[in-house]
């Protein structure tokens, strides 16, 4: 049955996309002023946990746990570990460069979470397969479209606020610094990826359930396609707020990332249509051989 598509659901992905990039600037402004990126992680996640654990709580009570085991707290702790690495990492990186090269590089997370999942055997890698080879290919496309945002500033194309100063010393050091924060949240998206394949192994061990209001109205491919509007919302808000430059380099590079990008998910929905697709014919073949032995045991009855 084909699956209608409510306002609602764009609004949330809006929203969801909003707050990202909201957080991303909220992280830049205060360590602007002063706070450091590790300070700022502790806080944020101190707030979240005060949020989530209450809910959790009262949402989750009748559900079933299964029992701790050491695979359990290891994957537990690999977790924590990966994710406040990459929250560090991140925000380092932001601090560094700015938020519209944040929200760009996350747009690589799909690409390095598929090649950990074949390194680990957790995808199926065919050349013969479209599939795959659009998967692969937006994985090289989307890494190649990382080094452009991060080593290749180009032109301007919205200027600076003119009280930022030019001295050559300066803009030296503004490119360096761009470069090592680029850097910085190449290692952030790696530790996103291998979070992701952690949590893909738990999964192997006990059902767990993450899903999103959105995601459950209407699937991860619709989800995902509105990743690269973050890179909009970021640039914009860093542009009209902060008086940040925009370079030619950021926009042709978030571009090439977001097409490597959506390589990557049209792969995937190919690849899950498919599965779907042998599934049904497989059904089918099995349902048209049993029909067959039913009709000669009547017919030789009768």
């Amino acid at each position: 049955m084909e699956r209608k598509i409510t306002v609602l659901p764009i609004l949330g992905m809006i929203m969801a996309e909003c707050a990202q990039a909201g957080r991303m600037i909220a992280g830049k402004e205060a360590m602007s002023d002063g706070m450091n990126s590790f300070v700022f992680v502790f806080y944020s996640n101190a707030i979240a946990s005060l949020i989530l654990l209450p809910s959790s709580l009262l949402f989750h009570r009748s559900s079933e746990r299964p029992p701790l085991t050491l695979l359990i707290v290891s994957g537990f702790f690999l977790l924590g570990l990966f994710g406040c690495l990459g929250q560090s990492f991140g925000y380092a990186g932001i601090n560094l460069s700015s938020p519209t090269l944040g929200t760009a590089m996350l747009n690589i997370v799909p690409g390095l979470t598929f090649i950990l999942a074949v390194i680990f055997r957790m995808e199926n890698f065919d050349w013969k397969s479209n599939s795959t080879i659009a998967k692969s290919m937006g994985t090289i496309i989307s890494i190649g479209g990382a080094f452009i945002v991060t080593y290749y500033k180009g032109p301007l194309v919205l200027k600076a606020r003119p009280s930022v100063s030019n001295s050559s010393d300066q803009v030296l050091s503004q490119q360096s610094n761009w470069v090592i924060g680029g850097l910085f949240l190449a290692i952030d998206c790696s530790m996103a990826s291998s979070w992701l394949i952690v949590q893909g192994v738990l999964g192997h061990a006990f059902q767990v359930v993450v899903t999103t209001w959105c995601l459950q109205k209407t699937g991860p491919v619709f989800v995902a396609i509105f990743a690269p509007l973050g890179i909009v919302i970021a640039a914009s808000a860093s542009v009209i707020l902060f008086g940040d430059a925009l370079n030619l380099g950021i926009v042709i590079g978030a571009a090439i990332i977001a097409l490597g990008f959506y390589a990557v998910i049209w792969g995937k929905a190919h690849e899950e249509i498919k599965k779907v697709e042998d599934e049904e014919n497989s059904d089918s073949a099995s349902s048209s051989q049993e029909v067959p032995f039913l009709q000669n045991k009547r017919e030789n009855h009768s």
